[in-house]
């Protein structure tokens, strides 16, 4: 998967999931969260695209072509009955990035090359990516779109006068929430262990403020893993390493929540 086709916003994300029911089908849900949601978009062609971009990383489903459906669970869903758009949005955005190679290789471009309050322009980051993946329009089209997004997320601030973006902030990280993000991350990389220091600089964390997540593995432990400080460095021995064990163990954890 190349990129992020279409600009996507945190309170779009959680208009799906607020739509989303179990064993629901694929074009029911379409057709709701295209009446209910990012109705500031222009047409039904242009919140389409969104959309697909949300149901990708977010509604898992089950089912080929019109018989798809939306599987009996689903853990962004239940999370966002639980918790504020604040406290969820860095972990979208970590779900976003560690599924998605574009994206997370501007967001490693940005948090090596920038900090908070530096400008920086849309097309140093387009030139970037075209260096790294050809000059093709699905490319370029990414890029634009994923720019867009971190804007959406408050990551960047768009100055029209100068056309240039603003790296406003890293998000800062809920405690309670910082177990979607390792479970993002695990997907995408599954393992029976986390170098600690590794994930803090993975693509997926960069553009989140890291200084409280030693504090975060603390607070979960032993029920989500346990931390071993060793010579070669500290990491998570994970008590889950199987994509059903995760799901019901972050089911759990959103149960415990309410």
């Amino acid at each position: 998967m190349i990129g992020l086709d279409f600009p996507v916003k945190p309170e779009w994300i959680h208009d799906v999931l607020q739509l989303w029911r179990p064993g629901r089908p694929i074009g029911e849900l379409v057709q709701l969260a295209l009446a209910g949601t990012m109705q500031e978009l222009g047409g039904e062609k242009t919140r389409r695209n969104s959309l697909t971009v949300i149901l990708r990383y977010f509604v898992p489903t089950v089912g080929e072509a019109r018989s798809r459906r939306t599987t009996t669970e689903n853990v962004w869903a239940s999370a966002a009955r639980v918790y504020p758009i604040d406290a969820l949005t860095p972990a979208w955005l970590a779900q976003i990035i560690a599924h998605n190679e574009v994206a997370g290789e501007i967001a490693r471009f940005i948090a090596g090359r920038h900090k908070p309050g530096d400008e920086l322009m849309g097309s140093e980051v387009r030139r970037f990516t075209v260096a790294r993946y050809g000059q093709r329009k699905v490319v370029t089209n990414s890029a634009s779109a994923f720019l867009r997004t971190l804007q959406s997320f408050g990551v960047l601030e768009f100055a029209p006068r100068t056309a240039a973006y603003r790296f406003v902030t890293r998000l800062p990280v809920n405690r309670e929430t910082f177990p979607l993000i390792v479970w993002a991350w695990w997907q995408a990389h599954p393992a029976p262990q986390v170098d600690l220091d590794a994930f803090a600089e993975d693509p997926a964390v960069v553009l989140l403020d890291t200084g409280s997540f030693l504090d975060s593995w603390r607070s979960h432990q032993p029920g989500l893993w346990v931390l071993e400080q060793r010579l070669d460095g500290r990491r998570a021995v994970l008590k889950y390493n199987t994509a059903a064990g995760w799901e019901e163990a972050m089911l759990s954890h959103m149960a415990a929540a309410t």
